[in-house]
């Protein structure tokens, strides 16, 4: 599972955000009035010109093995990345979905180049949060959005929804393709990810701190969950990647029980 589902739309007054303006300084009078939205996709590039050529774009990033492919994906068809987006808990110290700290999201970003963007916001405050986020950026210059969502149709009607109201486009590269041509190619390119979330009622301990290929995505599936983990079985951190300029360090100590999730505990 790529990326964070919303709970309600009441507003929230924590946000806050990280990294360098997204904006070149020739673009920070963006006229948002303007139409600058770089149209819409789900899935693999269409015949024809792709809206997502050449476009500024930000990704919504959970850290895991499916934004980055997104992102990927994304660079491969021309898109031009102006951020990776992260929503944190309240206390702005660790990632809402995948429980990641600040400090390795940061790692990431800064191996990709690209700058992160963060708000820290509860789960009723979620959507109100984001929202003024996507306004924000598309203020910066951004023309779209990037997600990693695979076939959860609520979760794209809800991205669909948000980036429509921001004036955004919105472009989900992997949507609807096989699990394993997914994984194939997140792993035939070089892509290095460790599983460090499971779901306590689908999962056990024990995938915890090990790293995706062949076998562990045999037992994955054995034990009934989803390749890809799309209904949120088990969350990943991207350690190595083509994109990356040099590998994140992922160092933990042990694992505990926190809502719901066996997660690691980092040193």
């Amino acid at each position: 599972m790529a990326s964070d589902a919303p709970r309600t739309s009441v507003p929230s007054a924590n946000g806050r955000s990280a990294g360098a303006s997204l904006a070149d300084p020739s673009t920070q009078e963006t006229d948002v009035t303007q139409d600058t939205t770089a149209g819409s996709s789900a899935g693999p590039a269409a015949a024809g010109p792709d809206p997502i050529a050449g476009a500024r774009v930000f990704v919504s990033w959970s850290g895991g093995k499916d934004a980055y492919l997104a992102l990927q994906r994304a660079v491969r068809r021309g898109a031009v990345p102006a951020a990776i987006v992260c929503m944190l808990h309240e206390d702005g110290l660790v990632s809402r979905g995948h429980g990641l700290p600040l400090a390795l999201l940061e790692e990431q970003a800064a191996a990709l180049g690209v700058p992160l963007v963060t708000r820290a916001t509860s789960w009723d405050g979620y959507e109100a949060t984001f929202v003024s986020l996507l306004h924000e950026l598309r203020g910066q210059g951004v023309q779209a959005a990037v997600f990693g969502d695979i076939d959860l149709q609520g979760h794209r009607d809800w991205v669909e929804g948000v980036c429509e109201v921001s004036g955004l486009g919105c472009h989900l590269p992997l949507w609807q393709e096989p699990r394993r041509v997914l994984l194939d190619e997140f792993l035939g390119s070089g892509g290095h990810a460790t599983i460090v979330a499971v779901d306590t009622s689908k999962l056990g301990a024990e995938f915890l701190g090990l790293e995706l290929d062949a076998g562990v995505i045999a037992r994955l599936e054995a034990a009934g969950a989803d390749a890809c983990g799309e209904e949120g079985e088990y969350h990943t951190m991207v350690t190595q990647a083509p994109l990356f300029s040099r590998p994140v360090p992922l160092v933990w100590s042990g694992s505990e029980e926190r809502d719901g999730h066996y997660v690691l505990q980092y040193v």
